[in-house]
């Protein structure tokens, strides 16, 4: 995949298959719109991810009001796909594109590609939880039990979790909600918060076998809960600057 506007585009590549489908389904949950560049970037369409088809390897877009362009981009050679979505820019190629029918609706259907370029700008400062001093997350999931992971970095917007048992499939976590998860603070307080399970890469990219880390971010959370990750952020920052001059 080529794309000239952003340096060091290889680096935000995925090739993993579901690293791919949960980015895609994270697309797909919001409907998020979509511009189709085909015929050497002549031609362009909007549409819209409507759902991704796992067991036929299939990527569902919304069908276009307009006929005359839908059939160009149905008789397509090559088609490049972009957005930008909540600080997230996606790019993939695509071909072979299909009409077809979900729900009695027409739809544009795509193989699922081999790579996905996915760009995330990060919108809030995130300290590194010192390991001496754990931040842990509890909370209760849908069978009733008791589930605790090691919290690894936090912001404002959101955290990090340490998911060493795979707890949480890899292409069907994205979009999942942790409801009424409790977090201590050391020193500042315990908050409750709900989390939406947004990417999930491995904890050690040489290990598959120590687990996976699950990026989240804050669906819910109280003003004086937030103020307080604020000022755990700002002292844990100064603490380490403070290791470092010593």
């Amino acid at each position: 995949m080529q794309n000239n506007n952003i340096e060091n585009a290889e680096k935000f590549l995925l090739h993993s298959r579901g690293e791919i489908i949960q980015k895609l389904r994270m697309l797909a949950k919001d409907k998020c719109l979509i511009s189709a560049h085909f015929n050497a970037g002549q031609d362009s369409l909007i549409t819209a991810v409507i759902d991704v088809l796992k067991e036929k390897e299939l990527l569902v877009l919304d069908y276009g009001s307009n006929e005359k362009v839908n059939q160009k981009l149905l008789n397509a050679e090559r088609i490049v796909f972009k957005t930008q979505h909540h600080g997230i820019t996606a790019q993939f190629n695509a071909k072979n594109i299909i009409k077809a029918k979900l729900k009695g609706q027409p739809v544009f259907a795509v193989p699922l590609p081999e790579d996905l370029l996915w760009v995330q700008r990060r919108e809030f400062y995130r300290v590194r939880v010192p390991l001496g001093i754990p931040i842990e997350c509890h909370y209760t999931d849908d069978n009733g039990e008791t589930r605790i992971h090691t919290v690894i970095d936090l912001s404002s917007g959101g955290l990090a979790l340490a998911d060493p048992d795979y707890l949480f499939d890899l292409e069907d976590a994205a979009g999942t909600v942790l409801q009424n998860c409790r977090i201590t603070l050391p020193e500042f307080g315990e908050g409750q918060v709900s989390l939406e399970i947004r990417n999930q890469l491995p904890l050690k990219f040489d290990d598959p076998g120590a687990g996976q880390r699950m990026g989240c971010s804050f669906v819910s959370i109280s003003s004086d809960f937030e103020a307080n990750i604020q000022r755990y952020i700002h002292h844990t920052e100064a603490q380490r600057k403070q290791l470092e001059a010593e």
